[in-house]
């Protein structure tokens, strides 16, 4: 798990979402606001289903509260619906531009993130 916050390589593989071909919504190409420049970590219960912000808007973060669906703020980003196979702490992704959504994989450690005013 520290490898997602430190330049280690050698640390645990990066979880997948078991979801991820049974919602459209994981293929969205787009990517959010960038919310906070580090990752969350959280201890998530296996088989449970989860709701992750993509949109970067929501006052629940890492979770979505539904704000993509205010029509003045026209998001068209929409939630990903994820689980997890094994109960442990998972880092989520809090920059929204992961590519594997929606666990951290250091996207965050880009310079052009980092530089970025939130």
């Amino acid at each position: 798990v520290s490898r997602f916050c430190t330049d280690k390589t050698d640390g645990p593989p990066i979880p997948v979402n078991p979801l991820k071909d049974v919602y459209s919504a994981n293929d969205q190409t787009g990517t959010g606001v960038i919310y906070d420049k580090k990752p969350f970590r959280m201890l998530l219960k296996a088989g449970k289903n989860y709701s992750w912000c993509l949109c970067g808007r929501s006052k629940n973060q890492p979770f979505c509260d539904g704000t993509h669906r205010d029509i003045f703020l026209k998001i068209k980003l929409r939630p990903i619906r994820f689980t997890v196979t094994e109960t442990k702490n998972y880092w989520l992704c809090n920059c929204k531009q992961t590519l594997n959504r929606p666990f951290c994989d250091g996207t965050h450690k880009r310079q052009d993130i980092q530089e970025k005013r939130i």
